[in-house]
């Protein structure tokens, strides 16, 4: 009988979900080559994965339990779909979460937030997009911050604003500090630093209304002991930007200041603190960040993006300006083909470089350190970088 009345109760489930429930399966493909100049040991000609959109595949859906609410599911993971590999080493990194949504009051969702953590919304004040070459470049992927353990709250749209907020519960016995287990780090951070994060939270704000949008975001950091102790990893961000359309011209300005009051050379580096780097520079504590841009969508099919970035970081560790310019071409309302253009040019005391590298000495100048990075340039020079592809959705 316990087996008919299991079994009845999962036909009806079933016909029950085809009547009220959505399931959508979505995903990007998106892979390309790129040539970039002005790497620790030469020129690099290589494939490359994302350089439009991370590829990604995803599961979501809803299920109308009645008084206008909604139970929600979003799951996603993020790929290298040139060789295959999971992103971040963590199967559902985009995203893994259930929750409630009402047009009324709003959506409540609890999970990993993963590559949907609020510093990951700038995008939508970035003229490229958070292209390959765009937002994140200048402050070593800083934008690209995980948030796991959490919850959020989106609001609904009152007089043109929402306010989303985020909070990571961390698992933790002490305040602030990282979970006992794994805990989301940061994209490119190969070397093991940010693999763990501490407590990590976030407000944004937007605004629309006709042709301007406006957004502005606060989010938090922190190190697995709960310090700030690394302006490109475990930082307070604060940003804002906007955006105009003119006909078919839409233009963009936005700003973003990190600070990390407890970063240090000893903290970053323990005891072997290099000597190669520039003459009286150590781990900022502060960067400023600027940029401005537009998008030109100059028929139905093709689209024009240019901007400029520039970077200034304290405690001697000078500047660098991104220079791009790109182009995307819809073949259907799924396919397109991509080309982005890039160039830094950084002061005397900067390395920055076009994939975001960590900071310090490259692996030419300090062969031997663990943080060293092999994408950084040498101090005071130049990169330039292009890469044409094509991603499809699903």
């Amino acid at each position: 009988m316990r087996k008919v009345l299991i079994g009845m109760f999962a036909m009806t489930a079933a016909a029950s979900a085809t009547a009220q429930s959505s399931v959508t399966l979505y995903g990007i493909v998106d892979n390309g080559i790129a040539y970039e100049t002005g790497m620790p040991k030469g020129h690099v000609f290589g494939a490359e994965s994302g350089g439009w959109a991370q590829s990604r595949f995803g599961l979501k859906g809803a299920e109308d339990i009645g008084g206008g609410t909604q139970a929600i599911f979003h799951l996603e993971s993020r790929l290298n779909t040139v060789n295959g590999s999971f992103a971040n080493g963590s199967f559902f990194e985009g995203q893994a979460t259930v929750g409630l949504h009402n047009d009324t009051w709003g959506q409540v969702k609890l999970g990993n937030m993963g590559s949907a953590e609020i510093s990951q919304y700038s995008g939508d004040v970035d003229p490229q997009q958070t292209e390959k070459y765009a937002i994140g470049t200048l402050v070593r992927g800083r934008i690209f911050s995980q948030a796991g353990n959490g919850i959020e709250y989106l609001s609904p749209l009152v007089g043109g604003f929402t306010v989303q907020g985020q909070y990571d519960l961390t698992n933790s016995t002490k305040w602030n500090s990282g979970s006992p287990g794994s805990a989301p780090g940061q994209l490119g951070t190969s070397s093991g630093l940010g693999s763990a994060q501490g407590r990590t939270d976030g407000i944004k704000l937007s605004y629309q209304t006709g042709s301007l949008f406006w957004q502005a975001t606060y989010d938090e950091v922190r190190d697995p002991n709960g310090q700030f102790s690394n302006v490109y990893l475990a930082s307070r961000s604060i940003l804002t930007g906007g955006t105009y359309a003119i006909g078919p011209v839409v233009a963009f300005i936005g700003y973003q200041h990190l600070s990390a009051p407890d970063a240090s050379n000893a903290g970053y580096y323990g005891t072997a603190t290099p000597s190669t780097l520039p003459a009286g520079t150590s781990l900022p504590t502060a960067v400023n960040h600027e940029w401005l841009g537009a998008i030109w969508h100059t028929t139905t099919a093709l689209s024009v993006t240019g901007a400029v970035y520039h970077a200034n970081a304290n405690r001697g560790n000078g500047n660098a300006t991104l220079y791009t310019l790109g182009t995307n071409y819809s073949l259907s309302k799924r396919t397109l083909l991509y080309t982005e253009l890039g160039y830094v040019r950084n002061s005397s005391t900067s390395n920055l470089g076009l994939d975001s590298g960590l900071y310090g000495a490259n692996s030419n100048d300090d062969p031997t350190n663990s943080n060293a990075s092999s994408t950084n340039p040498n101090y005071g020079k130049s990169q330039f970088g292009v890469i044409a592809g094509v991603a499809t959705q699903f």
